[in-house]
């Protein structure tokens, strides 16, 4: 907690982003049918909500879509040994900070942000 306090200060930070890596989406979001062929239904609509939730964040905007246009580049992450060191797939990787990448392993590897932070 003090290491975000001192980025909060230093404007290293965003508050917004540090919010949703705590809570999540919050409200009803509509999934749309799977698009892929490596996510099972459960595992889409969890992946899905944690994507689309990111994507009202500045830095995220547009990601959404990005992702489910290009869901297959993204089983690189879900499939990989340690996710936490695989680029984000596309433009994607040079746009985000790390912990932005951070939240995007949290929506595909949830099991492995310890490993990431």
């Amino acid at each position: 907690m003090l290491a975000v306090k001192i980025l909060f200060g230093d404007n290293a930070m965003d508050e917004g982003e540090w919010r949703y890596f705590l809570a999540g989406p919050s409200g009803a979001i509509d999934v749309p049918p799977n698009p892929t062929d490596w996510l099972g239904e459960l595992e889409w609509a969890e992946v899905y909500r944690q994507i689309y939730g990111a994507g009202k964040l500045p830095a995220f905007k547009g990601f959404p879509e990005y992702f489910t246009k290009n869901s297959k580049a993204f089983q690189t992450i879900f499939d990989a040994l340690e996710p936490h060191n695989t680029p984000i797939p596309g433009e994607w990787n040079g746009k985000l900070t790390m912990f932005q990448k951070i939240i995007v392993l949290k929506a595909l590897r949830g099991d492995k942000v310890a490993l990431a932070i």
